[in-house]
């Protein structure tokens, strides 16, 4: 090739373009094996366990990290006995910006390297803003915003000395929308959009990869046994916001299981992502504001 087509190959990135996946299936394309994957919030019975046992399944090795040592071996334990991965249970108060440094090289060594960060936060009040107090806004702020900073800081000190990895925020379909009783929460979701967009904006370069994923309505089993059986006024009363915009906002007309999240954030730490960067996917079964 002369000069000018030389420039434009190299502008256009074209020995660069992944030719190798064009002969594969999706599914090779999702295979993590031999991936490392640190996933936050992991003990419960929520998102994050559901994300370690998706990441697990597609074959990477993962380390759960909670408050809870207890909650997070018992986690490790099924991702392990599941999937004959490695799983490693970190205990670690991801508001703690000391703990999360700590956690995560922690977690690096024990799985022999760091590939995939998933930060996915989990404390949060709700109610009308103005009974809220100084305290509750700061807690939700730093559950919601805050600790997923912290989170990808501490993911960048391993990931962009190697020039590669994945970090995966976990925001919420509440941060594109108005929803009375989430003023605070929704603030610091629309905040995570903004995050994930302007850190993959600066990240891209060096070869760090930033996306986000943004769940509904997700029922946990706690969720479910109060639906069929609620026990006191809040609970009936939060029931009710939640069949309100069911009916009125998801299109799919139901709220939808963890797991359904973790597809899409184990689809987005896969090769098979591989051209998406800086985006939060919805999976919220269509919801918007009516």
């Amino acid at each position: 090739m002369d000069p000018e087509e030389r420039d434009w190959a190299e502008v256009m990135g074209l020995d660069r373009l992944p030719r190798h996946i064009v002969e594969k299936r999706v599914t090779d394309l999702m295979d993590l094996g031999g991936k490392k994957a640190i996933v936050t919030g992991a003990g419960g019975d929520g998102l994050g366990q559901a994300i370690a046992n998706r990441l697990g399944g597609c074959g990477a090795d993962v380390a759960l990290v909670g408050r809870t040592l207890e909650k997070v071996e018992r986690r490790a334990e099924e991702v392990t006995r599941r999937w004959g991965v490695r799983a490693v249970p970190v205990r670690a108060d991801m508001s703690d910006w000391d703990q999360v440094h700590r956690a995560v090289a922690e977690c690096r060594e024990a799985l022999g390297g760091l590939d995939i960060m998933i930060n996915n936060p989990v404390m949060a009040h709700a109610g009308p803003f103005e009974g809220f107090t100084r305290e509750q806004i700061d807690h939700t702020v730093l559950g919601s915003l805050t600790m997923m900073m912290y989170g990808a800081h501490a993911a960048l000190e391993h990931l962009l000395p190697q020039g590669s990895g994945k970090i995966i925020n976990i925001g919420a379909v509440g941060g594109r929308i108005q929803q009375r009783g989430l003023v605070v929460y929704n603030a610091c979701k629309a905040g995570v959009v903004g995050f994930t967009r302007n850190l993959a904006h600066e990240m891209a370069p060096r070869g760090v990869n930033v996306l986000g994923v943004a769940p509904g309505i997700m029922i946990k089993p706690d969720l479910q046994r109060r639906v069929l059986d609620p026990r006191s006024d809040q609970d009936r009363a939060a029931l009710g916001a939640v069949a309100e915009a069911i009916t009125t906002q998801v299109q799919l007309g139901r709220v939808c299981l963890p797991e359904e999240v973790a597809n899409m954030v184990a689809y987005l730490a896969s090769e098979a992502a591989g051209y998406m960067c800086g985006q939060t996917i919805d999976v919220a079964g269509g919801q918007w504001m009516n």
